[in-house]
């Protein structure tokens, strides 16, 4: 069955996909016969964002623009999101995050956002919370959408140099239980040219500010050799919702 999976996979999916498919699987091979040998414990996944995917126009710095990071500090139950405008420039700035969650979970009804920890002045994102809610131009649906204002100068927009921190806390049936790797999850395909992990909305793009794009990963980058293993097999398997 996963076989069949990674070639339907392979092969029916744009270049993009395929390559970061196959190069993700080698690693999870690789990776899986080591974690035979000792216990896997997922502690942190990080994602840079350097990839456009809406045909639009890509942020001008060097990728990644954006990365955002999970981090369960190996106890069950919290998970520290902190979102960074990595090599964002001159009058850039995010006007959406978007997110996927277990799909054990509703995300409804199993996760409870901190109040935020900023460095920057930026105006204090939205937070909605909906099962395959979101719709990433480009790409298919995701179940937690950050909505930044685009509003009040650069003041009020989350921009260069800034970044944003949340303790996320599984409540219901993810209390206790709630890691990383709970949001190495693909989104709900729907048209364009995902599925992708995290998709993000770059705004005040060029030299005018007037341009604009969607960007999302090559491929994560695993704090520990085995939690390659459970990131990439998200990459694998397609998400089935009931």
């Amino acid at each position: 069955m996963i076989w069949k999976q990674v070639r339907d996979f392979l092969f029916n999916k744009g270049s993009l996909c395929a390559t970061q498919t196959l190069t993700c699987w080698i690693g999870a091979v690789v990776c899986g016969l080591a974690a035979m040998a000792m216990p896997v414990r997922a502690t942190i996944v990080s994602i840079p964002m350097s990839v456009e995917f809406s045909e639009a126009t890509p942020p001008v710095g060097v990728a990644p623009w954006l990365t955002v990071t999970f981090d369960d500090m190996n106890t069950p139950g919290t998970v520290e999101m902190t979102l960074a405008t990595t090599n964002l420039t001159g009058t850039e700035f995010v006007r959406e995050l978007d997110i996927n969650l277990n799909t054990a979970y509703d995300p409804a009804s199993a996760l409870s956002f901190s109040a935020p920890a900023k460095i920057g002045t930026f105006a204090n994102p939205t937070i909605s919370q909906l099962l395959n809610g979101f719709k990433a131009d480009g790409d298919g649906k995701y179940d937690v959408k950050f909505a930044f204002s685009t509003g009040g100068g650069a003041s009020g927009r989350f921009g260069v140099g800034e970044s944003v921190k949340y303790t996320i806390t599984g409540i219901g049936p993810a209390a206790g239980l709630l890691v990383a790797t709970d949001f190495a999850f693909l989104s709900e395909p729907d048209g364009g040219h995902g599925p992708f992990l995290v998709a993000a909305h770059v705004q005040g793009i060029g030299a005018g500010g007037d341009d604009s794009g969607w960007i999302t990963h090559g491929i994560p980058e695993p704090a520990t050799g085995c939690l390659l293993v459970l990131s990439c097999l998200g990459f694998l398997l397609q998400r089935k919702r009931l």
